[in-house]
């Protein structure tokens, strides 16, 4: 892990961990609202490469009615790059989950489902309006996932093995 202080400036603000774990907590909520089950942790490292990507933010956000599945077959190039993205992100999900689990908000039971605890994140505005709309399309995609209910789906939709 890259020691937070030689981190460029731009790289710490974005991936900051809160940030990051107020995204992906939000994704965990829609997930066990809809499903009423941890959400797997495979599909969480799906979360931040999907919504901190500002052209797939935006088409989760304009088609929250429409599966994850079907805007990615519609547009095919937001997948470009994505398995990369995928994988550069996972330090930061990893960060952010070591945050959510050091203060309590979330429990990882033993099949690697992620299941976060009533009342422990906060749900209050986020300071800026690209903030909030990455939260926004985080509990869009939790509820997707949920509704799709196979991790093996999604990753093959989205070009890329678990």
């Amino acid at each position: 892990m890259i020691d937070w202080e030689t981190r460029p400036f731009e790289e710490r603000n974005l991936f900051n961990p809160a940030f990051c774990a107020v995204v992906l907590a939000s994704a965990v909520r829609a997930y066990q609202t809809e499903a009423r089950t941890p959400m797997p942790y495979s599909l969480s490292l799906l979360v931040l490469p999907l919504c901190l990507h500002q052209d797939t933010r935006n088409e989760i956000c304009i088609n929250h009615k429409v599966s994850i599945l079907r805007v990615i077959a519609r547009r095919p190039d937001l997948l470009i790059d994505f398995a990369r993205r995928a994988q550069s992100l996972v330090q930061y999900a990893m960060e952010a989950f070591a945050l959510l689990a050091s203060r309590n908000c979330i429990v990882v039971d033993q099949g690697g489902g992620i299941s976060l605890l009533p009342r422990k994140v906060s749900q209050a505005p986020l300071s800026t309006d690209d903030a909030e709309k990455c939260r926004t399309a985080a509990a869009i995609l939790g509820h997707q996932f949920a509704r799709v209910n196979d991790r093996v789906t999604i990753y093959t939709s989205l070009a890329i093995r678990p």
